[in-house]
């Protein structure tokens, strides 16, 4: 096992089951530290056997995968005599205190949640490795640079206009077992949507199941995930309100399903 490295040639586990996650993630680190070594794996299984051959500095780590989950390769790092101390972000869409709770006593640094953009990831790891002093101060720099464009490139929801905000994020098709309801997308993560409908007179149920068949604007479907619904709200308080927003708690785990999901998220956002 490595024993020497520089400071500025750390060396970086990503693993996740999903492969566009893996890519997603591998891009953002080496695009804000070009001098880190990357290496993304799919399951636990490999992440262990990886660790094993060569000596890693920050570990990004996916919860939910097969065979080995995220929290039992937590669990295996911090009984190595060699991984107790090493930073470990757990990265996943679960944010239920029970998880972070289980997480934090397993010995996890840190928590990044599903979806985030390049600016949260650079900053959970700037944060880790400067805790134990790490990074250089060129890679410091670059780092603080980076984060500032990208706040400049994204606008704050606050200073974007009026028209902007109310943009959907995409259009869906809501089905029950008797019908199937047009809609806007208003706001989506990984664990839920809330959409819009029309008021026709007609409106599925609180907790009754549902499929979302999600469509990129250009009318593609992106990904038919079944829910079930948490609430219905007028959007206006009017007895006539034009239109009536609906939200959906996700139910699937689908790794392929949350993989094009939150693909289709990042490109909305």
């Amino acid at each position: 096992m490595e024993t020497q490295r520089s400071m500025s040639k750390l060396n970086i586990l990503v693993v996740d089951d999903a492969r566009f996650i893996r890519e997603r993630v591998t891009s953002m680190v080496r695009e804000a530290f070009p001098d880190f070594s990357v290496m993304a794996v799919e399951n636990g299984t490999e992440a262990t056997r990886a660790m094993q051959q060569k000596r890693f500095d920050l570990i990004l780590c996916d919860w939910e995968m097969p065979e080995m989950s995220g929290l039992e390769v937590l669990q295996w790092t911090r009984s190595q005599d060699d991984y107790k101390q090493t930073s470990f972000l757990m990265v996943t869409s679960r944010g239920e205190r029970e998880y972070v709770l289980k997480a934090i006593q397993a010995g996890v640094n840190d928590y990044l949640g599903k979806p985030f953009t390049r600016e949260q990831l650079v900053q959970k790891m700037v944060k880790a490795l400067d805790k134990r002093q790490q990074l250089s101060p060129e890679q410091q720099a670059r780092a603080a640079a980076m984060l500032e464009a990208d706040k400049k490139a994204t606008p704050t929801e606050a200073s974007a206009p009026a028209k902007m905000r109310s943009k959907p994020k995409g259009l869906a098709q809501l089905r029950n077992s008797e019908q199937t309801f047009r809609c806007a997308i208003k706001d989506l993560n990984l664990r839920e949507v809330k959409v819009v409908i029309k008021n026709e007179g007609a409106f599925p149920q609180v907790l009754e199941q549902v499929v979302v068949d999600i469509e990129q604007l250009s009318g593609d479907s992106v990904a038919r995930i079944n829910g079930f619904i948490t609430s219905i709200q007028a959007t206006e308080q009017k007895l006539d309100a034009a239109y009536v927003d609906v939200n959906v708690f996700f139910m699937d785990d689908d790794p392929d399903k949350l993989a094009h999901l939150s693909k289709y998220i990042a490109s909305v956002r």
